[in-house]
């Protein structure tokens, strides 16, 4: 746990697109960053967009940002 607070503090929510490209379709790629667009846009808080990016993700696509996290990531 202490390791995904930490990187989503110390990271843009923009890394979200280095995290997803190669790993899902193009279509999927694309949907993902509307949506990362759309939370910025309503909140203005990069914690905050963050929190609603990661919460509304399906199980495979939370797997592919926890593996990113867990293996780019120090503590």
């Amino acid at each position: 746990m202490h390791r995904i607070l930490n990187f989503i503090h110390n990271n843009n929510i923009d890394v979200v697109d280095e995290i997803f490209k190669d790993k899902v379709s193009s279509g999927m790629l694309s949907h993902l960053m509307n949506k990362k667009e759309n939370y910025k846009r309503q909140f203005n808080d990069n914690l905050r967009v963050w929190f609603e990016f990661i919460g509304h993700l399906d199980n495979e696509n939370s797997e592919i940002i926890f593996k990113y996290i867990n293996t780019k990531s120090k503590i």
